[in-house]
């Protein structure tokens, strides 16, 4: 059965902490391909103004490059509406029965999971894959909030071994915002260049 990981996001701008939890993700579980899915239209950042599509798609395009196994897909651009990852894993396995998906996640989405959309189709479609680090909400620990959602949901957890990058979409578009020098040391190649010449996350713009 092929194996592919999922990461989704607004990836407003990518960054390298985005690529190092894609990489720890294909040596730890020896994966076949690793999915980049930018969303058109995330349902948790209704109401804010986002950079367009376009140039998030292509940020992250530029990004992987490097990567022959890695892959930017416009999947999600295919639906209207609000982006809801249970929508995504049912149609991506109905087109793919034979894939065993992996779906990416950071410490905080997973405290937050049952609260995302159908918790419960997503668990039963993907693996849950989640960056392991010293971090604790509401006195549960990593394992414990496993636990709980293997209870819950019949969730299959795994761990990523290697800790995330901690550095953050908001905290670039502020350093660029307010002209930051050496930004460009937490881009991937290509995106700074990107971003300076379509003149992105300048004054006044998100």
């Amino acid at each position: 059965m092929k194996k592919i990981a999922i990461l989704g996001g607004t990836f407003n701008p990518v960054h390298n902490g985005h690529l190092k939890l894609a990489e720890n993700t294909w040596r730890q579980f020896s994966l076949d391909e690793f999915w980049f899915l930018p969303s058109p239209n995330p349902p948790h950042k209704q109401g804010r103004t986002i950079t367009d599509f376009s140039h998030r798609f292509e940020m992250t395009k530029l990004a992987i490059r490097k990567y022959p196994s890695f892959v930017c897909s416009d999947f999600e651009t295919r639906r209207t509406g609000k982006s809801y990852t249970s929508d995504t894993l049912i149609e991506l396995k109905q087109l793919h029965p034979d894939t065993e998906f992996y779906f990416v996640m950071g410490a905080d989405s997973f405290y937050e999971f049952g609260s995302w959309h159908e918790p419960g189709i997503i668990a039963g479609l993907a693996v849950l894959v989640v960056a392991e680090r010293d971090y604790e909400k509401n006195h549960l620990s990593l394992n414990q909030q496993a636990e709980y959602l293997k209870e819950k949901y019949s969730a299959r957890v795994r761990f990523i071994r290697a800790a995330e990058v901690d550095i953050s979409s908001e905290q670039i578009r502020t350093w660029l915002e307010n002209g930051k020098k050496n930004v460009g040391k937490y881009l991937p190649d290509g995106v700074l260049d990107y971003i300076r010449a379509h003149h992105l996350y300048e004054k006044n713009d998100q």
